[in-house]
């Protein structure tokens, strides 16, 4: 589960940082309840618009220093998160998940 989170984390920096939206506006367009179009590039309007690679690549290029900072504060964040949270996870997967659901699922 929280592999799952920081890979989303992950994604959000990297459209972020070239594409001036979030993950999920990325994918979906402007469809995602709640956000507004921020002037971003969603996936939609670059398959339409090919040229828009060239945007993403300055975008890229001008907001690298940025991204790399922000990669490595999540990937020092998961490594705490996950020691953390180690024990009341492997309480949480023998106390309740393993009885319930059986070995194959954990959390």
């Amino acid at each position: 589960m929280s592999n799952a989170l920081f890979s989303v984390g992950y994604a959000s920096i990297l459209t972020q940082g070239a594409f001036k939206t979030n993950a999920p506006q990325f994918l979906l367009g402007d469809v995602v309840p709640g956000i507004a179009s921020g002037g971003g590039i969603s996936l939609k309007e670059l398959i339409a618009r090919p040229e828009l690679l060239e945007n993403a690549a300055e975008n890229t290029m001008r907001n690298l220093p940025q991204m790399v900072v922000q990669s490595f504060a999540l990937g020092i964040s998961e490594k705490v998160f996950k020691r953390v949270m180690a024990m009341p996870l492997r309480r949480i997967n023998s106390g309740i998940v393993t009885p319930l659901l059986g070995r194959s699922v954990r959390i």
